[in-house]
């Protein structure tokens, strides 16, 4: 244990130095021998002399101090001396097997040194590999704090999107039950709309029937026009052929009071017989009309402007037939119209009320006939198609 204190104090076990390892065991086999020496002395101080016979290996110094101190030592002496030499002898033996033990363990100890080289040779590329793994590690390290960092940003930006994400599904939920609100509004327009073109739809049908019968109505209407305009010409020409045979038959001038049928003047006027006319042309014009709305039926849904030109033709040729009407009316009355002029003024009102005054082509119809015509009319001024309602939807209406 001491002498492993000597050559490695500082407990290294690996690097030893020669000159430090000589030093240390020449130090310590000293050591050795004095304290040998001292315990030999304390075991055999009162021995007496041992020849020295009994020592075939006695030692030369001891021989020689035997030599040299023949003369002067006493025999106790000289057994103490080679009591002291044995001694010697023995812990010079001990020395030589410590010393040899000693070369044996420093051969150890090279070849431990030697192996411990080799290890230390063969270690320097792992504790180098060692060196690079610790620097890894710690590169591994400042990696894992840089990821556990952006690991920490990358939650907290989800946290946030989570929240952003959040709000805009509530916002959207928002939208689309708004959205909802509003399809069920254009459903329900949609259905008002097919509603009101359902209606619309019955309404033209009954606006188209109605202007069917309105049609059927004017059609007859017309009929009876024509038949009535047919009518007024054969009492036209019936009253010319009166016209005709009063001429013939009728008296020459004024004849008083013994029969003879005048036509008497007015008092402003001086006293005159009305000539005849022949039937010309208010009869010519009563024809034309009447060929006028055979050939087109259309011309009567123009309304009564469109017959105020031939109406007026037509009146100042029916003022000419009520002046022969009238004479005509008081011709027939007989003998009691020749009389006083007051029997005259009041033949004139019954004439022009009678019925072969002539008849204008619209006095035979009625306001509520009038109001027929004018609503034809507008049905054939009415574009042929409605137009369409557009309605527009922000997606498809549903089935």
């Amino acid at each position: 244990r001491a002498l492993r204190r000597a050559l490695a104090p500082a407990a290294a076990g690996t690097a030893l130095d020669w000159t430090r390892f000589r030093s240390a065991m020449g130090a310590w086999i000293t050591a050795c021998r004095r304290d040998g020496a001292e315990e030999q002395d304390v075991a055999t101080g009162d021995t007496g002399a041992v020849p020295a016979e009994d020592d075939g290996r006695a030692s030369p110094a001891a021989a020689q101090l035997q030599g040299d101190n023949a003369d002067v030592t006493t025999p106790a002496e000289a057994a103490g001396l080679r009591s002291r030499a044995r001694q010697l002898a023995a812990q010079n033996t001990k020395l030589q097997r410590d010393a040899e033990l000693a070369e044996e363990l420093n051969a150890r100890l090279a070849e431990e040194i030697a192996q411990l080289q080799a290890q230390l040779r063969s270690s320097r590329p792992a504790l180098e590999q060692a060196k690079v793994a610790v620097e890894e590690l710690d590169d591994m390290k400042a990696v894992v704090k840089r990821l556990e960092e952006e690991n920490t940003e990358l939650r907290r930006q989800a946290r946030h999107v989570n929240q952003r994400l959040l709000s805009e599904g509530q916002g959207l939920r928002e939208q689309i039950q708004a959205q909802a609100a509003r399809m069920a509004s254009l459903e329900d327009q949609l259905c008002r709309g097919t509603a009101l073109l359902s209606a619309r739809d019955a309404a033209l049908a009954q606006a188209g029937q109605r202007a069917q019968e309105l049609t059927a109505a004017l059609e007859e209407y017309e009929q009876v026009v024509q038949e009535s305009r047919l009518e007024t010409t054969r009492l036209r020409q019936q009253l010319g052929r009166m016209r005709d045979a009063w001429a013939m038959y009728g008296g020459h001038g004024d004849r008083g009071r013994s029969g003879a049928f005048t036509l008497p003047s007015s008092p402003s006027s001086p006293s005159r017989r009305r000539p005849w006319c022949p039937r010309g042309q208010p009869d010519v014009q009563a024809t034309a009309a009447a060929s006028q709305v055979r050939g087109s039926s259309g011309a009567a849904l123009q309304g009564p402007l469109s017959h105020r030109p031939s109406g007026s033709a037509q009146g100042t040729g029916d003022k000419e037939e009520e002046e022969e009407d009238t004479g005509t009316a008081l011709s027939v009355g007989g003998g009691g119209l020749a009389g006083s002029s007051e029997e005259v003024a009041e033949a004139v009102p019954r004439a022009l009320l009678s019925p072969l005054a002539p008849l204008s082509p619209w006095a035979l119809l009625s306001p509520w006939a009038l109001a027929l015509l004018v609503l034809l009319a507008l049905l054939c001024l009415l574009p042929r198609q409605w137009p369409q309602p557009q309605l527009r939807y922000w997606s498809s209406p549903p089935l």
